[in-house]
């Protein structure tokens, strides 16, 4: 593993290092997210007060709706990933084309750490998902 990472260049050296961070927070986030989630749900059972239980869950909706609703607005629905110059308007300069993808990949790189948030929010639910219809019902 040393050798191949003399041979990267060092701005894919930064990137790789950028993606483990990016994996390493969104597994910490998960855990912590979960965990948390849990812990809540848990104090609602034991206490017998299902308001709480409700509560937390529809927090947590928010905080996945709210964030995702920003990443998308503020990439602008994504509608400028996966365009090349050529399907841009022909009345517009290089210069205005080059400008419009550049702001484009500069919106997705400027909100990845949204992403951070967004998936282990969604990871939660998934979890819980799964617990509840597969794990609860089979240790019943």
């Amino acid at each position: 593993m040393k050798e191949k990472e003399k041979s990267l260049t060092p701005e894919e050296l930064v990137k790789r290092r950028r993606t483990r961070r990016h994996i390493f927070l969104l597994i910490l986030n998960t855990v912590l997210f979960f965990g948390v989630y849990q812990a809540l749900l848990y104090y609602a059972a034991v206490t017998d007060q299902t308001f709480w239980s409700f509560a937390v869950m529809l927090f947590y909706l928010l905080l996945t709706l709210g964030f995702t609703l920003g990443y998308l607005i503020y990439n602008r629905f994504l509608y400028r990933k996966g365009l090349t110059p050529e399907q841009l308007p022909t009345a517009w300069s290089e210069q205005q084309k080059a400008d419009f993808l550049a702001d484009g990949n500069r919106r997705l790189e400027r909100s990845k750490w949204m992403m951070t948030i967004i998936l282990p929010l969604i990871l939660t639910f998934l979890f819980d998902a799964i617990d509840l219809f597969f794990i609860d019902s089979f240790l019943r």
